[in-house]
């Protein structure tokens, strides 16, 4: 008896003869999961996102740390959303969906709609944009606006629209109220347009001052804020870029750190694709160039600054850098499209997705139960924030306004509260400019800190000194004892607390 075998070529050809229709269908895809996974593994929510959502419910100009756009992006989808446990994974995906657009829609028109289908496709083995993406921040929100400024520039180049120009002008504002490191970007399309004929000739026309009107238009009340508050965020970022190690060494992990992140990608792509040798070269020069440019320049600027300055720069900061990648290597390598190449992409695409997937999942879910360490995502911010609201409102009678300590377990207390208090900083009024004092002795509030094991094994049980200099008339609580969400055998979290009261009240 004949045995029916299921043909799935006209279900193939189908797909990849609608390139477009696939691109929404694996941005669907992506999407979902990205979204879902995190938040079904993930108890409690990253640290990244604890601390914009306590800039974002203040609507601030600036922060100590960075500009402002990651605590409105936040901020605006919590609202949205109602401040739905998933709406920062969402924020993040959204961020990452955007970026995929940009690509795809400059490489559709550079190479074709199958070619710019291959090179987002491609993006999915960075781990950029699946791994780390979850935990939402300035490093992920610059994702769309790097890949947004880049199609806008190349259609400003070319079709010299004065609507591209001040679309540029508009991503270019939108990326350095992200992180200032936009200005890498920047300074990488200024190369380009220095370096080449096509684009100097734009210098003639008004598009390229309006994009620069535009971009310094909108970043000005940023900038004012800079000077009135010293810049701070650049002190903060010096400070994160010091480091005691040699430079070699420096410039080794930052090398390696990118190659490492962009691996399977590259894996994927030379397992799959052979060259083809005897493809013309349909790439106009300047879209070459562009290409090359704009994929390696900010990685290139990087690295020379770390040189000159010894400074550590972190793998993440890398986040934002390989956009166009992808499209990168189709046009250096000119792969072969045939359909076992296809088939054989497909195939290792899949594999990288759920593999990645069940890697992130896999690693919150048993990985205490391994190394029988936890993650700031076991951290039980729930349970702290609801004991200590619960007693709060027993002994005042009143909202919870105010929460203060670090911002680790106070942010924990003010996002899982369901008033969502204000978070003061360290009791520190420089870097939480939004704390009224008068309106703080008012209404009192809840003083957090840790004492054991709130993240990895540290103990610290002396408090910190803000608390006797700042709040002399704080009621000191017996400390809480709580279980990290997770079922494996680690110490449980010990916090210590005070009552403020309010008024002068006991």
């Amino acid at each position: 008896m004949a045995t029916a075998r299921l043909d799935l070529r006209p279900y193939f050809n189908a797909i990849v003869s609608h390139p477009a229709r696939l691109f929404w269908a694996f941005a669907i895809v992506h999407g979902f999961f990205w979204v879902i996974i995190p938040a079904l593994t993930c108890p409690n929510a990253p640290l990244d996102v604890i601390e914009n959502y306590a800039w974002g419910r203040e609507w601030l100009m600036g922060t100590h740390k960075h500009p402002p756009m990651q605590a409105w992006w936040l901020e605006i989808f919590a609202q949205l959303t109602g401040r739905a446990p998933w709406a920062h994974y969402l924020a993040s995906q959204a961020a990452v969906l955007i970026a995929f657009w940009a690509v795809w829609d400059t490489g559709r028109r550079m190479m074709g709609e199958r070619a710019a289908l291959i090179g987002v496709l491609l993006l999915e083995g960075v781990l950029y944009y699946n791994f780390t993406s979850p935990e939402f921040n300035a490093n992920i929100l610059q994702l769309p606006f790097w890949a947004l400024a880049v199609r806008s520039f190349y259609r400003a180049v070319k079709d010299n629209r004065l609507a591209d120009w001040l679309l540029l002008g508009l991503w270019s504002a939108g990326g350095l109220y992200s992180k200032y490191s936009t200005v890498l970007l920047l300074v990488t399309l200024i190369i380009l347009m220095l370096a080449r004929p096509e684009v100097r000739r734009r210098l003639r026309g008004a598009g390229p001052y309006l994009a620069i009107g535009t971009m310094a238009l909108l970043f000005m009340p940023h900038m004012i804020w800079l000077v009135q508050h010293d810049f701070m965020p650049f002190t903060y970022a010096q400070s994160r870029m010091n480091h005691p190690h040699h430079k070699l060494s420096l410039l080794l992990g930052l090398v390696s750190g990118q190659l490492g992140a962009l691996l399977p990608a590259a894996l994927l792509f030379f397992s799959c694709f052979n060259r083809n040798t005897s493809a013309e070269d349909e790439l106009h020069a300047f879209d070459r160039a562009f290409l090359c440019i704009v994929t390696f320049g900010p990685f290139f600027l990087t690295f020379l600054f770390a040189l000159a300055m010894g400074y550590h720069i972190r793998d993440m900061w890398g986040t934002p850098f390989w956009n166009f990648i992808g499209l990168w290597a189709i046009f250096r390598f000119r792969p072969k499209f045939s359909r076992e190449s296809l088939q054989r992409f497909a195939f290792g695409w899949g594999i990288i997705f759920i593999g990645i997937l069940f890697a992130y999942g896999g690693s919150t879910l048993y990985g205490p139960y391994v190394t029988h360490k936890t993650q700031r995502a076991h951290f039980p911010g729930r349970a702290l924030a609801e004991k200590m609201a619960d007693a709060w409102h027993e002994r005042y009678h009143r909202p919870l306004k105010y929460v203060i300590g670090d911002i680790w377990p106070a942010g924990n207390v003010a996002y899982y509260a369901s008033e969502r208090p204000h978070v003061f900083m360290m009791g520190d009024y420089t870097i939480s400019p939004w704390i009224d004092s008068a309106d703080l002795k008012r209404e009192g509030g809840i003083i957090v800190w840790c004492v054991r094991y709130c993240i990895g094994r540290g103990v610290n049980e002396q408090p910190p000194p803000f608390i006797h200099e700042e709040f002399p008339q704080a009621d000191v609580q017996p400390w809480l004892t709580l279980p990290r969400q997770t079922g494996a055998d680690v110490e449980p979290v010990i916090m210590a607390w005070a009552f403020l009261p309010p008024g002068g009240k006991k």
